[in-house]
């Protein structure tokens, strides 16, 4: 088992590489069109969604089949907290597999826009390394913002 803060600091040097990678890209392209990207066109958009009442074993499956690894956990058409394939790991460690995902960890969340721009996203999540950015409008889950999207914006946008 890791130690506590083992899964902070290792959020929190993804999110500063994708910083870094981010200024790096900013200084190509200049800093306006870098500040002018919004999250909507970086977010994956195609998710699947969870419930408190779903077994960690059900989660577990659709995290296994799927290619992501983190889901919006909503309740009553609310978003209340996003899972990892780490926190379900944790979760059938500690109670088993019928247990419910409402029992496992689950991250803090910042909820953005999808027209809030990269560069402030990226502040907000270097304020809370262990959040997962969820992307909403109006009120419902659009997408999330991950590390592995990002990285792929750099890189496709890296030659232009």
């Amino acid at each position: 088992m890791h130690e506590p803060g083992w899964l902070r600091r290792t959020l929190g040097a993804l999110v500063d590489g994708a910083a870094r990678a981010l200024g790096h890209l900013g200084k190509h392209l200049g800093y306006p069109a870098l500040a002018s990207v919004p999250v909507s066109v970086v977010m994956l958009s195609q998710l699947d969604t969870v419930s408190p009442q779903q077994s960690l074993e059900d989660v577990a499956q659709l995290l296994v089949a799927g290619r992501h690894a983190q889901l919006p956990v909503i309740e009553d058409g609310s978003l209340v907290g996003v899972v990892t394939r780490g926190d379900v790991a944790l979760g059938l460690e500690r109670s088993g597999p019928r247990s419910l995902i409402g029992e496992a960890p689950r991250h803090d969340v910042v909820m953005v826009a999808p027209s809030d721009s990269l560069v402030d996203v990226l502040a907000r999540l270097r304020e809370t390394p262990d959040a997962v950015a969820v992307v909403m409008d109006h009120g419902t889950t659009v997408g999330l913002l991950t590390v592995d999207k990002l990285v792929a914006y750099v890189e496709r946008t890296r030659d232009v």
